[in-house]
């Protein structure tokens, strides 16, 4: 998540005849050539566009191009294991988000990266999931959906994005803190696929899902309730599962949060270089003009609350995923 005239430069002391240890350099001109940002996602999506205004902004503050590299696969795990393997040098930044840094992390403990593989520079996305029904289901709140599954006499099916997903987490200590008898129901898709064509058909009785799927799917389905703890803008009208009465309690850990990273080991003028410029435009006038109605995917965190957010995120999910990995 999204000053930069001085860097960290190799060197050798020539006086002392030692090469300069990695916390001994001297500060020299940075950057001195173009900066890459490995983007984990296809290009021209929402988060990408709002990234690309952003480095616009930093590339014209620091005189150098800043260069969107986009590497898919494996839900961000390969674009985030590419940075981290990058050499610390400022050169290379990562966008991570919770899915392959976090959750990924905790199903797969083999990936070669933890939290300490990076330093924060920005924490920059915060997109909210949904509690998403049929437009012809009977429920209109969440008090609603609660009575309803009670009087089913059986678990509900409840689409969860994918089986290792963020929603899916979210999704289900909702249901937990509801006390909603459940049957995650993993699709293809992500949470528009089969998670809402599944709302539609019958085969689902409500899903977790993403602001936008009222508007994709305009009249066949409707949103009972933000998954969050407190209201997000980028839906400013609808209601929190807490002001509902069902208090999720992770904070922005329930959210789907990304932002900017450089590998561990990057000298510090470098990084605090780095973190005050991208600081100075996210939070610029300029940029929240530029993207219009993306701004409510932002949200600027500092590094040491973005840091923060990595060890809580790690805290909350690592017993429901340990849970859905033992019920595998």
């Amino acid at each position: 998540m999204k000053h930069i005239h001085r860097h960290l430069f190799a060197g050798i002391l020539l006086s002392a005849g030692l090469a300069l240890a990695p916390g001994m350099a001297q500060a020299g001109d940075f950057p001195e050539k173009p900066i890459t940002i490995i983007y984990p996602w296809s290009a021209g999506d929402p988060s990408e566009t709002v990234l690309r205004h952003a480095t616009e902004i930093v590339a014209a503050s620091i005189g150098q191009p800043i260069v969107i590299n986009n590497l898919t696969g494996a839900g961000g795990v390969k674009a985030l294991s590419a940075g981290a393997s990058a050499a610390p040098d400022g050169y290379t930044i990562s966008n991570n988000w919770v899915a392959a840094q976090i959750s990924s992390k905790l199903f797969d403990p083999d990936l070669p990266y933890d939290n300490d593989s990076f330093i924060p520079i920005a924490g920059m996305f915060a997109v909210p999931f949904t509690i998403t029904v049929g437009a012809d289901h009977p429920a209109e709140d969440i008090d609603g959906l609660v009575d309803w599954a009670a009087a089913q006499g059986r678990a509900v099916n409840v689409g969860v994005c994918a089986g290792q997903s963020v929603p899916r987490l979210v999704g289900e200590q909702f249901m937990r803190s509801a006390g909603i008898d459940y049957n995650p129901v993993p699709s293809s898709g992500g949470c528009m696929g089969d998670n809402i064509t599944g709302l539609m058909n019958g085969s689902l009785d409500v899903s977790v899902s993403l602001v936008p799927a009222t508007r994709i799917f305009e009249g066949q389905v409707k949103h009972l309730g933000l998954l969050a703890d407190e209201p997000h803008p980028l839906a400013p009208e609808l209601a929190t599962v807490n002001d509902q009465g069902v208090n999720l309690g992770w904070g922005d850990v329930a959210l789907g949060w990304g932002g900017l990273v450089v590998p561990a080991g990057t000298p510090d003028d470098v990084v605090k270089l780095l973190q005050d410029e991208f600081g100075k435009a996210l939070r610029s006038d300029a940029f929240i003009e530029n993207i219009g109605d993306l701004a409510g995917l932002v949200k600027y965190s500092s590094p040491e609350d973005f840091r923060a957010l990595w060890d809580q995120s790690r805290e909350a999910l690592s017993s429901p995923i340990e849970a859905i990995k033992a019920a595998q």
